[in-house]
């Protein structure tokens, strides 16, 4: 080896060292010492020498790059740690640290990236690791608390609450001494103002000027907190929720598996109940205990009942359910001819069903409604009118800026002279005059004649549909009372065509404070007496389904006789007694061929007297309760007395509302039942569905979730998963349990269940539930009496794995087992105390009729002899 010793000595001998036993290092070293002459050189060179580099003679240029490099780290990470500057990387992500403990209780710290070894291995005994782990936890420590001392925002994601420590009596009863608060949410505040003027000579010059102030909030809170191990609190709440029961708060208790308190829940709770008997519910508000003494277990409930059970049933791999709607219960603001001319001509277009006659093929529709979804696409300012394109309905037949024009005939823009006068006004165009104009110089009302809309909204393919044949629109969704429909179209009819309104192409050019003028088929105020009234279909009812299938559908008329109590379909006097209603009414003109030959059955015709994607019935009579049974009538033999007695003509010259009053009119009833979707996809009525109510039964036999079938409860949809249930035909029965809307009655629900487990396989249960209703008025009619019943039961439950079992079958030829045998043997009893809570002079009490809205003439002679009549009747 060589020594350098002697050679380094001679320009730095006392910082030298000497290198024996390996050349590179030596060399390593020769090269560092020899570094600080030059070093020094450069440092303070000559003021006549130039500064040159080590490979040729050009001058020194400064670079403009960093000359620093980083340095790797030199052994164990605990020793050598990293330095804490940000502009330093981080070890990656890809880096991984494995602790290995022996049988000495030594660790071995491993680096490895992606399996394989980084460094070599870090040894350290127990008392470094101790020390080492103890400084993390005070650092982490120290460091959660200075974030809970600035505060985090729910924004940021940081917490508000820092966790609180309390004293050690909390660590008895909660099984902790920390108080852990997390909320999270938001409230957002808006505030604003609105003011306007009105520069109308009309109007008194205080009400030119107004203005008010809009203030509106909303809050959204979700809050989780937890006091120990034992017990949690969990609640959200938003101002916006329509229901009580979309507001969640609960407090739970949970204690150790030694002690008796298992469990103890106060806000939403449920108590299931194993006995098929006796159903349990899911929708309480209460509160619940779960105790624990040895082997018995008991859960006890004292709660409010937000949620009412219903049940539906499936056969031949649909949906079976039936269906009972009123006369009254058109499917009103969702239906709606264009125009006049379209319902003048309805019914005889189907007079030869299943042909429409029309010669009429609609082309193009465009809907406006008011803007409340927030969407700024198709934002228009629009002026609907109500004798737009009319020529022979006009409601202002006397205003000469409206007639005269082309007279009767299609709906057309130049029918009349209302079209042609608005396009030549300019003040009729602009947004900031329009109003004034209408009323000045059309001599026009508003919300009668015409509308303004400021933010309409042009609806989308999807939001609505039209018949191209008759002439009429349906809207997915209803109209609110107070909002305006108005369209613009075109159409063709006998080979000329026609167009109504402006259409996009037409005031695609237009600036956004002009407005677009339409066709107004509902104004924002409701009047029976004007034209637009009679554009509203009032012959369409509404199934509430969807994908309505021919097989299996049942539909029939019936009138509920007050004298017999039994639903006829027949009217019993007159010329047309004894003719079914459903063929009176124009939907039993064919057969099943569809020809014109009644039978007896409703007339499936899809688009004409059916829409199975919108699941409504559509009559091809206008009033089929009204002039159209009063034409009836009065063709056998004119009675006035049977018109006065079964023509409903009310419920289409008033309100649906006020229709609904007249009781001794509204005895028409539409019922029914119809199979919808398919078995596997089965659609639940109801809104929210309680989570764990949905029980299925495939004939006698339960379904196991998750299993069997699955549940969405968000979209209410059971889906069946067992081919084997699908392929055996069985009759689905499905309970289950949801949200009860607009409940006026309380429902307060006690309870208890005891369940006795011998052992696993061996559990006798026991069960009593009290239901009572609290009547909302003194005087309860028949069939709304408030309940008050009491159940209990008893069920024993034993279930035990046999090898014999199955040592048996496999001793049957070509038959080998896989599953293990089980014998299983349940038994249940259970009864019912009905009662009521509506107890006058200790006896349930339902009452006839109140008479209370009676008003019959009578003399004093005749006085006692009333008196005694209406005398109400007790059970």
């Amino acid at each position: 080896m060589i020594n350098l010793c002697k050679l380094l000595q001679t320009n730095r001998s006392r910082d030298c060292v000497c290198f024996t036993r390996d050349s590179l290092w030596c060399l390593i070293g020769l090269l560092f010492a020899l570094s600080g002459p030059l070093m020094a050189q450069q440092t303070n060179p000559p003021a006549d020498t130039v500064q040159t580099d080590s490979v040729g003679n050009e001058k020194y240029k400064a670079s403009k790059r960093p000359t620093y490099r980083s340095q790797d780290r030199y052994g164990n990470p605990f020793a050598n740690p990293t330095t804490p500057s940000p502009f330093q990387l981080r070890n990656p992500a890809q880096l991984d640290y494995d602790i290995q403990v022996d049988s000495s209780i030594n660790y071995s710290l491993y680096e490895r990236i992606n399996g394989l070894d980084y460094r070599a291995p870090t040894n350290l005994n127990f008392d470094e690791y101790s020390r080492y782990q103890n400084q993390q936890i005070k650092k982490d420590y120290w460091k959660s608390r200075s974030i809970g001392l600035d505060g985090e925002s729910a924004v940021s994601g940081k917490r508000l609450i820092p966790p609180i420590y309390t004293t050690p009596i909390f660590d008895r009863l909660f099984g902790g001494s920390f108080v852990d608060i997390r909320p999270n949410g938001f409230v957002t505040l808006d505030f604003g103002g609105r003011f306007q003027r009105t520069d109308n000579p009309q109007v008194p010059l205080r009400q030119q000027r107004n203005g008010n102030f809009e203030f509106d909030q909303q809050i959204s809170l979700n809050v989780v907190g937890k006091i120990g191990d034992k017990l949690a609190v969990t609640a959200n709440f938003d101002n916006n929720n329509s229901f009580d029961f979309q507001n969640n708060v609960k407090v739970e208790y949970t204690g150790y598996d030694h002690e008796i308190i298992q469990k103890i829940e106060l806000g939403n709770v449920s108590l299931p109940v194993s006995n098929s008997l006796i159903t349990g519910s899911q929708s309480l508000f209460g509160l619940k205990t779960q105790l624990q003494f040895g082997k018995l277990f008991v859960t006890s409930v004292a709660s409010v009942q937000r949620g009412q059970s219903d049940a539906i049933t499936v056969e031949s791999g649909s949906q079976n359910r039936e269906f009972e709607l009123k006369g009254s219960d058109y499917d009103e603001n969702r239906h709606f001819f264009l125009g006049h001319f379209f319902r003048k001509n309805y019914e005889k277009w189907l007079s030869r069903l299943p042909q429409i006659t029309s010669g009429l093929n609609v082309t193009r529709v465009e809907v406006y409604v008011l803007n409340r979804n927030n969407n700024t696409e198709t934002l228009r300012n629009i002026a609907a009118f109500m004798d737009l394109a009319e020529g022979e309905t006009i409601y202002r037949d006397d205003n000469p800026n409206i007639v005269p024009g082309e007279g009767p005939g299609p709906t057309r823009n130049g029918a009349n002279q209302l079209f042609n006068n608005l396009l030549n006004s300019p003040a009729a165009r602009d947004i900031n005059q329009v109003n004034q104009a209408l009323a000045q110089d059309f001599n026009l009302a508003k919300a009668t004649d015409f509308e303004i809309i400021t933010s309409s909204r042009k609806l989308t393919e999807r939001e609505f549909t039209f018949n191209s044949e008759l002439g009429y629109i349906s809207l997915n969704r209803k109209l609110q009372n107070d909002e305006v429909l108005a369209v613009a179209f075109e159409y063709t009819y006998q080979g000329q065509r026609y167009k109504v309104g402006e259409l996009t192409e037409d005031y695609q050019n237009l600036s956004d404070d002009k407005v677009v003028f339409l066709k107004l088929l509902r104004p924002s105020k409701i009047n029976p007496e004007v034209p637009t009234w009679d554009l509203m279909m009032k012959n369409i009812y509404s199934l509430n389904a969807t994908q309505i299938e021919p097989l299996g559908f049942q539909f029939r008329v019936v009138y509920r006789d007050d004298r017999t109590g039994i639903d006829n379909p027949a009217l019993q006097e007159g010329e047309i007694a004894n003719e079914p209603l459903i063929r009176l009414l124009g939907l039993d003109q064919l057969n099943q061929n569809n020809d014109p030959q009644p039978d007896g059955n409703f007339d499936f015709v899809e688009g004409i007297t059916i829409n199975t994607d919108l699941g409504i019935i559509i009559f091809p009579v206008l009033q089929p309760f009204g002039n159209h049974l009063e034409e009836l009538i009065r063709a056998g033999a004119p009675e006035e007395d049977l018109i006065n007695k079964y023509v409903y003509d009310a419920l289409y010259e008033t309100t649906k509302a006020d229709a609904e009053l007249i009781t001794t009119k509204n005895k028409y009833f539409l019922t029914g039942s119809f199979q919808s979707g398919s078995a596997n996809e089965i659609m639940l009525p109801g809104f929210n569905i309680a989570e764990g109510s949905v029980q299925v039964m495939a004939g006698n036999t339960p379904l196991v979730e998750n299993v069997d079938f699955t549940v969405d409860y968000s979209l209410g949809k059971v889906n069946i998963i067992n081919e084997g249930v699908l392929s055996s035909g069985k009759r689905i029965q499905i309970n289950f349990e949801k949200a009860d809307l607009f409940n006026f009655q309380q429902r307060t629900l006690l309870g208890t269940r005891l369940d006795y487990r011998f052992n696993e396989d061996i559990n006798l249960g026991a069960t009593v539930l009290h239901l009572s209703e609290r009547p909302t008025v003194t005087r309860v009619a028949i069939g709304s009496e408030p309940t008050k019943n009491t159940k209990y039961g008893f069920d024993f439950n034993y279930r035990k794995e046999s090898r014999f079992l199955t040592k048996m079958v496999d001793l049957l030829p070509i038959v080998q087992t896989k599953e293990i045998s089980s014998i299983t043997v349940n038994a249940e009893f259970a009864q019912l105390i009905p009662g009521t809570t509506n107890v006058v002079d200790g006896d349930g009490t339902s009452y006839i009729d109140d008479f209370e809205n009676t008003i019959t003439p009578f003399n004093l002679s005749g006085w006692q002899n009333w008196q005694l009549a209406a005398t109400p009747l007790t059970d």
